[in-house]
């Protein structure tokens, strides 16, 4: 917290100092050289870290930041899960929904260095999934204005059950401590992009 406040509050020390020393001396040399050494050290005293720790709290915001992104698309699916009509898929997203916020809370708890490829190929797939599901849901609305939407339909399903699937696979091998074989997974059984419908509209 206190290396958050550091940056401010140096430009506001800094600022005050060179108004009072300026209004005190009218010194265009002195004040704001005075200024830049007092910002300075109360720069230094506030943030303390070793380079290395900067380094953790940057990687540690970024993965924060992949994280946001990957559960705000979650939140997106789920808010069109309900327009689903099949209850499987339905159930399926509804599962995926859960077990990804779940997985990311875990990965961040046993292998927090890894958090950040995670949310980022994570969120990846769920761009992908989400675009299905609005597919999905736009043959669902209207399956007149596509050939064959039956075959389109389930291709859908099974991608959606595909990824529900891997999330599943994922959390039991962060759950067993095989988080080798969970990285190699989230690169090649997780595909980059999910199957597209194909539908000509």
């Amino acid at each position: 917290m206190r290396a958050k406040l550091a940056a401010p509050a140096s430009l506001a020390t800094a600022v005050g100092v060179f108004a009072v020393l300026f209004l005190m001396t009218h010194s265009l040399l002195w004040s704001p050289l005075l200024a830049a050494l007092a910002a300075l050290g109360l720069y230094l005293m506030l943030d303390d870290r070793t380079p290395a720790q900067v380094r953790d709290g940057e990687y540690a915001e970024d993965a924060n930041r992949k994280v946001e992104e990957a559960l705000r698309t979650v939140r997106q699916i789920r808010g069109i899960t309900a327009q689903v009509l099949s209850p499987s898929v339905k159930h399926s997203l509804q599962q995926a929904c859960e077990y990804v916020p779940e997985l990311l809370t875990r990965v961040r708890k046993t292998s927090p260095n890894n958090l950040y490829s995670s949310a980022s190929s994570l969120g990846g797939h769920l761009t992908s999934l989400a675009g299905v599901v609005e597919q999905y849901l736009d043959i669902q609305r209207k399956p007149d204005f596509y050939k064959n939407p039956a075959e389109l339909m389930r291709g859908g399903e099974i991608a959606i059950q595909r990824f529900t699937e891997f999330t599943v696979d994922s959390l039991r091998l962060v759950n067993s401590g095989e988080l080798a074989q969970y990285q190699a997974n989230l690169e090649t059984v997780a595909p980059p992009q999910l199957p597209d419908l194909g539908a000509e509209k």
